[in-house]
């Protein structure tokens, strides 16, 4: 008997070496130190997969700034009430985990934080302030170069101290939302009012993807492979996907809710087939497991009526494990088993 479950022991740990199987709860979770607010943003640090900020708050009151050490699992809080800031995007650079970058909705200023948030300076030379900033990115594996989009495109090449304008190719675009290839820092993918748009030179020069001039929201690159791209528009409940690297696109589904909208699309490191989305309207999130030809609800765990989720994020680790913010707070859900190919999600795992 001994050896019978010696030897079922050993089988079960070869599984899970070799990538076949991965261990955790198959259902949503309320992670701990973040109170229910309306809607969340939320970023990991490159350098430390361990650490991640968050910016929290409700649509009348200011954002906060949270921070976890567990990746995910509990949060703190680092700013306070303070009508000064009201935080939006943040983004962790690639070499310190205490260096971040937070940007404001009511001054549209970007501010830079050397502390983890708790003391910051805005960092604005040559950024029209007048416009919101909508998005903001590393580009490379250095702390140096940063895009920022705020009606165009701007470059900074020290650290956000200064920025230039860096929309060739594009001009007054509106909404910007970035999405840089994980296996290509000079490939980057952006959405404007007006269309798609890609660089492959760091930015020095976009090319119009799309003829479409309807109001695109989100762009999302596939972490393994740069040539599959999703895309979708605002108030739209409609994912589009290219596989040429966004030469020509095609319609994916339109399987979702009519009354619904896509919030955020995340695809899973290591596997080009599975995908998530977040669902306006408190359709929570669907997941297809075919690139996004079928989709299923997974809201195990939440209430009955499930939650408006916006921002989702992989946390690389041997399982896979998805956060989603939502109006109630910030949710975990870690997946029993995938085909994640071990050896691709590996270049995603923890950093010691």
């Amino acid at each position: 008997m001994n050896k019978i479950l010696t030897r079922f022991v050993s089988f079960i740990f070869l599984l899970l070496t070799a990538g076949i199987l991965y261990a955790g709860p198959n259902q949503w979770t309320l992670t701990e130190g973040i109170y229910p607010l309306d809607g969340c943003y939320v970023t990991i640090c490159p350098s430390n997969n361990n650490v991640l900020y968050a910016t929290c708050g409700a649509k009348l009151v200011p954002r906060y700034l949270f921070k976890s050490n567990d990746k995910g699992n509990t949060w703190s809080q680092v700013t306070y009430y303070n009508y000064t800031h009201w935080m939006d995007h943040v983004v962790c650079s690639p070499e310190n985990s205490s260096t971040i970058f937070l940007t404001d909705i009511i001054t549209n200023y970007i501010y830079k934080s050397n502390d983890g948030g708790y003391t910051m300076s805005p960092v604005t030379t040559g950024i029209n302030t007048t416009i919101r900033i909508t998005d903001v990115c590393y580009i490379n594996d250095t702390s140096k170069t940063l895009y920022l989009g705020a009606g165009f495109v701007y470059k900074s090449t020290d650290g956000g101290n200064t920025w230039s304008p860096a929309s060739t190719g594009m001009g007054d675009v509106g909404y910007i939302n970035f999405s840089v290839s994980p296996m290509n820092s000079s490939l980057i993918y952006a959405t404007g009012g007006n269309g798609l748009y890609k660089t492959i030179n760091g930015g020095d020069h976009w090319s119009l993807l799309t003829s479409s001039s309807n109001n695109w929201k989100c762009i999302r690159v596939n972490p393994v492979n740069p040539d599959i791209v999703y895309a979708v528009q605002k108030y739209n409940p409609f994912l589009y996907k290219s596989i040429n690297g966004g030469v020509s696109w095609s319609l994916v589904t339109s399987s979702f809710p009519g009354d619904t909208y896509i919030n955020d699309i995340c695809v899973v490191p290591g596997n080009l087939s599975t995908l998530f989305v977040s669902l306006s309207q408190f359709y929570g999130i669907y997941k297809s497991e075919d690139t996004g030809e079928n989709w299923s609800p997974m809201n195990e765990g939440l209430s009955t009526t499930p939650s408006n989720f916006d921002n989702l994020l992989a946390i690389p680790n041997k399982s896979i494990t998805i956060l989603g913010t939502s109006y109630g707070g910030i949710y975990s859900y870690t997946l029993t088993s995938t085909s994640v190919d071990k050896k691709q999600w590996e270049m995603f795992e923890e950093k010691k």
